[in-house]
Parts: C-alpha cells; sequence; structure tokens
C-alpha cells in the first residue's frame, strides 16, 4: 500500500464520482477532500482484515475489491465485489466503532479514497447532509445481503449458480460472455467449493442448458435456465 499525492480539487472529482456523495454540497465535498487520504494497493494487498478495528472507510476510484469472510473451516464466501468507481467499502462498522465483520483484498491493483473515521464523523457534523446519502446506500445494500443470506440458507448451488449465470449474461446483455472469475472465486461467492462448482457445471452441460469453453458460457436454454433458477425445475 502506498500513500499518494493529489490536490483537493482533484480529491473533490474522484469522491463525487460516487452516487452516494453525488448530492452532497461542494462545501461537503470540500471537506471531505481535505480529510481524504489517496492509496494504491497491489493486487492481492489486503485493505484490512477480518476483526481488525476499522479506522475508516474506502471509496473506490479504480481497479476491483473483494470483500469476504472466512469460516474457522477456511472456507471463504465473497459478500461483494466492488468495481465502479465510486463505491463504498468497509463502511458499517466505521459508525458502531468497533471491527470489520469481513476482510477486503484488492483483487487487482486498485486506488482507493481512505477516510478515516474520527476525521469523518467530525466533518458529517456540520455537513448532515452526507449521513442521509449514506443511509440511503446502506439500506440498498442491506436488502442485497437479505437476498445473499436468503441464497445461501434456502437454495441449493444448482439454483445459486444458475441465478448467478443470468445475472453474468445479462450484464453482459448477450447470451455468451466470459466469467467474470475463475471457479475457485465462484464457489467462494456461492458458498460452496470448487469441486462442487464444477459437478454443478456438468450438471447444466449434460442437460444441454449451457457451453462451456475455458470461462467462456453460452446459455443454450434460457427458459429452463430460469425455471432452474427458481426452483422449478431440477436436473
Amino acid at each position: 500500500m502506498k500513500n499518494k499525492t493529489a490536490t483537493v480539487a482533484e480529491k473533490v472529482m474522484m469522491l463525487r464520482a460516487s452516487s452516494v456523495f453525488s448530492e452532497v454540497s461542494d462545501a461537503g465535498l470540500s471537506s471531505l477532500a481535505q480529510i481524504a487520504i489517496l492509496r494504491d494497493y497491489e493486487a492481492g494487498e489486503s485493505l484490512f482484515y477480518q476483526e481488525e478495528k476499522a479506522g475508516g472507510f474506502f471509496i473506490l476510484v479504480s481497479g476491483e475489491l473483494t470483500v469476504f469472510r472466512a469460516g474457522m473451516d477456511g472456507r471463504q464466501q465473497i459478500l461483494h465485489v466492488f468495481e465502479e468507481a465510486g463505491d463504498v467499502c468497509g463502511e458499517v462498522p466505521v459508525f458502531e466503532g468497533s471491527t470489520y465483520p469481513a476482510a477486503a483484498d484488492a483483487t487487482r491493483a486498485s486506488r482507493v479514497i481512505y477516510l478515516p473515521r474520527a476525521d469523518f464523523l467530525a466533518v458529517t457534523r456540520n455537513h448532515p447532509e452526507i449521513l442521509l446519502e449514506m443511509l440511503a446506500m446502506l439500506s440498498k445494500r442491506l436488502r442485497r445481503f437479505v437476498g445473499l443470506i436468503d441464497d445461501l440458507s434456502l437454495k441449493d448451488v444448482l439454483t445459486r449458480l444458475a441465478r448467478f449465470l443470468l445475472a453474468q449474461a445479462d450484464e453482459a446483455g448477450k447470451d455468451t460472455f466470459a466469467l467474470s472469475m475463475a471457479k475457485g472465486g465462484l464457489a467462494s461467492r456461492l458458498g460452496t467449493i470448487a469441486e462442487t462448482v464444477s459437478r454443478t457445471f456438468r450438471k447444466l452441460q449434460q442437460a444441454g442448458l449451457i457451453a462451456v469453453d475455458g470461462r467462456s458460457i453460452r446459455i443454450l436454454r434460457r427458459d429452463r435456465l430460469e425455471a432452474v433458477a427458481e426452483g422449478e425445475e431440477t436436473l
């Protein structure tokens, strides 16, 4: 990790790229920029560790961050992948004054803005609109985590994988696309192990729902894959 030099004006532009701060006043953004620290992380570097005391939070400028939680058995569950400029990472425990409940790594070389907790809270006393914007973001994120819990507790790996593939296709805008991560990372995302993911891919292929060539996926029967994703069809 390396701290980088940037002007207040440059940091204001980076902060404004975040939807969380897009409606914040110029004065509020300027105050945030004055306390913001610009940092570069290499691929594989950790931003913070699970149960580490939360000293601040991060705004992604460029690159990709993966937030995950590790279990006692060593398995990892990916909670979120941040890859859009302006994404906010590690903010919840900052308000509690507690520890990070998960860990975060830079999946690729990444540049972030770091906002120290004490300085950030001091700024928000004069600019409470910042807290209202963050509250809206946290509410949306809570809804997403409710969906994740529903997937992990109520749906099997086949259903979870079908939902993931459909989401990837929708994001790509077509039914032929490249997986955004290796199967090991996908296994963590789905809350299982790589061997189970490989077996489930084979099951979808053998049923004629998808074709796989390395990381390239082609959906052959979207109607049936959607039925699997909704739990209406088993293989």
